[in-house]
């Protein structure tokens, strides 16, 4: 089975979460930290928008234990922020 946020082709292979709720889905991962990831950001969630980003600047960004992966046996509480948001196909 492989996981996809709703209305894209993306495969998401980790998801990470904020203190306030924003939630990065992550399609590529590169060695170097850069990521390519659908960020809805809880104030936000009409802005959501896939795009490329830094996972340790994020990290920073957020503070220590402010932003974590989140288990993927979770995943499908994610849908509890919007209903089919998240969908494992």
């Amino acid at each position: 089975m492989v996981w996809k946020v709703k209305n894209y082709e993306n495969e998401i292979i980790e998801v990470y979460e904020s203190f306030n709720g924003d939630l990065y889905f992550i399609a590529e991962k590169h060695p170097d930290g850069e990521i390519l990831c659908y960020a809805r950001l809880y104030s936000m969630p009409d802005c959501a928008e896939w795009g490329w980003n830094d996972l340790t600047y994020l990290k920073k960004s957020y503070g220590k234990y402010r932003l974590w992966p989140v288990v993927k046996k979770n995943w499908p509480n994610i849908n509890s922020y919007e209903n089919g948001l998240f969908n494992e196909e």
